[in-house]
């Protein structure tokens, strides 16, 4: 198998800027779903449900910048 050959454009370009918050966001996601574990095995306790909450807000910030992120994407996309 062949790999294309590198370009100077991919040596040169800087990194990707959202790259990093999407990557926060997605290790974020996926602290989120290991929270809902002492849920699923009938812990009770005062801090769980604390981060349940935690985790909670902080997926519907997630969700929040990922739905401007699109509808910025999309307007671009009609406008070139």
């Amino acid at each position: 198998m062949n790999w294309p050959e590198t370009t100077e454009d991919d040596k040169d370009s800087p990194p990707d800027p959202g790259r990093r918050g999407r990557l926060l966001e997605d290790i974020f996601i996926l602290l989120c779903v290991l929270s809902l574990w002492p849920v699923i095995l009938g812990w009770n306790h005062f801090l769980y449900q604390a981060l349940l909450y935690a985790a909670l807000g902080g997926l519907v910030f997630v969700l929040v910048r990922r739905a401007r992120r699109f509808s910025q994407a999309r307007r671009e996309a009609d406008k070139g």
